[in-house]
C-alpha cells in the first residue's frame, strides 16, 4: 500500500505564536531557577504511518517539569499529557468500520542528555479516554499519565527530548463495546528538523548532595553476643549493652532462690493494619537511585509483647507482608541511570518478598520520660530485573534474571512518643539501612548476561531511605489515618 502524507494549513496556524512564545519562556536560562517547576506546553510534528498510509499529526506534550534535580538522585516528572490531533482520514476509516469513539495509548520514547551521557527512556502507557468521532470534524484526544524516573550523574545541564511516538487507537461501537476490526496501531516519527527538546534542568549538587552513609548507631557494628535475645540482635550495640548491663544488675538484687525475674512472659494481641511504604534506594556502581513504591503493607501489629522490668523496656514483635496485585512484592519500578559505568542504561525492578513476613521488632524504654522507641525492620527480597536497555537497544535478559539468594533488608528507625518525633511504627516516619546486593543468575537468552548484571550492579554500598505513613488500625474506624495514605518519600 503507498504511503501518503497529507498536511493542513491548520496546524502551522495554530501553533507559530504560541507555541514559540511557550518555548521560549522555558527555554530562556533564567526560567529553570525562578520556580520549583516549569510549565511544559510544547508541540510535535509527527508524521504516523498508519495501515491505509502516513498522515501528519500534531502531538502537544504538556505537563509540569522540575526545573532543578539533584546529581545521583531520581528526578520525577509529574503528570504528562500528550494532546492527540486524529487525522480526518483515520477518523473516517474508523467510522467505516462501525467505531462511534475512539480511545488511545500513546508510548513516547524520551531521550535524556546530560554532558556527554544519553539514555532513552520509556514513557508508555499514557491513556487517553474515549472521545465521541460521530459526525465531528475534528477530534483531539488527551492521553496522560505518570512516567519514570530518570537519574543524572553528574552536575550540568540536563535535557529531555520527545522522539519517536507509537499509536494505539482502539475504536468502539456506540455501546461502548469494542468494535469489531480492532485496534488501529501507528508508529510516528518526529518532522525531518523538528526538535522535540521540551525541557531544560539545571543539575546541581554532587557528592555533598547524596544520603551520607549510615551512622554507626543506626545499626549495628558489631555481632551480638551469645544469648542475646532475638527480638534485640538487629538492635544498635550502644542499646543493647544498656539492656544486658540492666537485667544483670536487676539479677544480681534478686533473690538467687527466687525465679529469674525477667522478662515476663509474652503475651499476643495480634491486631490487624495496614500503610504505605516509599522511598529511594541508592544503586552505588550506577551512581544513582532508584525508586521504591509506593507499597501497600499488610501489618499485624502485636503478634508478641513482652514486658521487661529488669530493663525498663516493653517489645513489641509485629509482621508486615507487601502487597501488589494479590503478590508479595513492591510494584516494578522502573529507572534511567546515565552514568552506568560504561554505558547508560534503563531497567524495571522487581523486590519480591520471600520466605517469612517481615519482623517489625519495637523496644520502648518507659524509664525515659521520653519513651525512645527503637524500631528494627527486617525482610527477606528477591531482586528481579527486566526491561533493561543499554544505549536504548533492548537488552534481553529473560524472565528469570534475580539474584542468586535474596537479600536480607535490615532498616533502622528512633522516635519518641513524648513529644512526639522521629518514627513510631503506629505514627511512621522514615527509616534507613544499606542493601548488599548479591551476584545474579539467570539472565539471558541466547547468552548467560548473568556476569555482566553482576558486575554493574551487585555489592555493597547501596543506602536506601524509606517513609512510612501512619497505620490505619483495622478496630479503629473512626482514625483520621483510614484509609491508609500514600506517603511522601523523602531523599
Amino acid at each position: 500500500m503507498a504511503a501518503h502524507v497529507r498536511r493542513t494549513a491548520r496546524r502551522s496556524s495554530r501553533f507559530a505564536a504560541g507555541g514559540l512564545l511557550i518555548a521560549a519562556a522555558t527555554f530562556l536560562p533564567g526560567a529553570a531557577s525562578a520556580a520549583d517547576a516549569q510549565e511544559v506546553e510544547v508541540p510535535l510534528d509527527y508524521t504516523c504511518q498508519f495501515p491505509s498510509g502516513g498522515y501528519a499529526l500534531t502531538a502537544v506534550l504538556s505537563g509540569r517539569v522540575p526545573a532543578d534535580a539533584t546529581a545521583g538522585v531520581p528526578f520525577a516528572p509529574g503528570e504528562i499529557a500528550l494532546g492527540l490531533d486524529v487525522p480526518r482520514p483515520v477518523l473516517d476509516e474508523l467510522a467505516g468500520l462501525g467505531a462511534a469513539s475512539v480511545s488511545a495509548r500513546a508510548d513516547l520514547s524520551v531521550l535524556h542528555r546530560s554532558g556527554g551521557d544519553s539514555a532513552t527512556a520509556a514513557w508508555n502507557g499514557l491513556e487517553a479516554p474515549a472521545q465521541e468521532i460521530t459526525g465531528q470534524d475534528e477530534v483531539t484526544l488527551r492521553a496522560s499519565g505518570d512516567v519514570p524516573t530518570a537519574t543524572f550523574g553528574a552536575p550540568g545541564t540536563a535535557t529531555l527530548t520527545a522522539s519517536d511516538l507509537k499509536l494505539t487507537l482502539s475504536p468502539l461501537q456506540a455501546d461502548g463495546s469494542p468494535a469489531a476490526s480492532g485496534a488501529t496501531e501507528a508508529e510516528c516519527r518526529l518532522d525531518e528538523g523538528a526538535d522535540g527538546t521540551f525541557a531544560t534542568v539545571a543539575v546541581g549538587g554532587g557528592e555533598t548532595d547524596r544520603p551520607s552513609e549510615p551512622s554507626e548507631s543506626s545499626g549495628p557494628a558489631e555481632p551480638a553476643p551469645s544469648g542475646t535475645p532475638d527480638a534485640e540482635r538487629e538492635l544498635p550495640p550502644d542499646l543493647r549493652r544498656q539492656l544486658d548491663a540492666a537485667r544483670q544488675e536487676a539479677a544480681a538484687d534478686a533473690d538467687p532462690d527466687s525465679p529469674e525475674p525477667c522478662p515476663y512472659p509474652p503475651f499476643e494481641l495480634p491486631t490487624p493494619a495496614d500503610t504505605f511504604v516509599a522511598g529511594y534506594s541508592n544503586v552505588a556502581k550506577m551512581d544513582g537511585a532508584a525508586p521504591l513504591g509506593p507499597a501497600r503493607l499488610d501489618v499485624t501489629l502485636m503478634k508478641k509483647y513482652i514486658a521487661d522490668p529488669c530493663s525498663n523496656t516493653f517489645t513489641s514483635l509485629s509482621e508486615a507482608d507487601f502487597e501488589y496485585e494479590g503478590r508479595r512484592q513492591m510494584p516494578p519500578a522502573q529507572a534511567t541511570f546515565l552514568t552506568y559505568g560504561f554505558m547508560p542504561t534503563t531497567a524495571t525492578m522487581e523486590l519480591v518478598q520471600v520466605g517469612p513476613p517481615a519482623d517489625i521488632v519495637s523496644v520502648s524504654v518507659n524509664s525515659d520520660p521520653a519513651i525512645p522507641e527503637y524500631t528494627t525492620v527486617t525482610a527477606y527480597l528477591d531482586i528481579r530485573i527486566k526491561d533493561v536497555r543499554v544505549n536504548g537497544v533492548p537488552l534481553d535478559v529473560g524472565t528469570g534474571c534475580h539474584t542468586v539468594k535474596p537479600v536480607k533488608q535490615v532498616l533502622h528507625a528512633f522516635g519518641t512518643s513524648n513529644p512526639p518525633s522521629g518514627y513510631t511504627v503506629n505514627r511512621g516516619g522514615t527509616m534507613d539501612g544499606e542493601t548488599y546486593v548479591p551476584a545474579f543468575t539467570g539472565c539471558g537468552v541466547d547468552e548467560d548476561l548473568s556476569p555482566m548484571l553482576t558486575a554493574a550492579i551487585s555489592g555493597g554500598g547501596n543506602y536506601i531511605k524509606i517513609t512510612q505513613a501512619p497505620l490505619c488500625v483495622f478496630n479503629d474506624t473512626e482514625s483520621p489515618d483510614c484509609p491508609a495514605k500514600k506517603p511522601v518519600p523523602e531523599r
